[in-house]
């Protein structure tokens, strides 16, 4: 499974940062002005929601997926 990038705009100075994934214990802070660029909580959303995709994508295929 190929990982998206996102890219996030930093809310103190407007630098546009690419986050390639996120990790519970790691907070994505700006590049430039080391600002957080996501409270905790959502961080730790968007790391359960990247857990669950890539153990649903790395469950065995049946010939069922639709391919892309």
């Amino acid at each position: 499974m190929d990982k998206e990038i996102f890219i996030m705009a930093c809310p103190n100075c407007g630098v546009k940062n690419r986050i390639k994934s996120f990790s519970a214990d790691r907070l994505p802070v700006c590049a430039k002005c080391r600002t957080p660029l996501i409270d905790e909580d959502k961080n730790e959303i968007h790391a359960k929601f990247a857990k669950n995709l890539e153990d649903f994508y790395n469950l065995p295929d049946f010939g069922e997926r639709p391919k892309n």
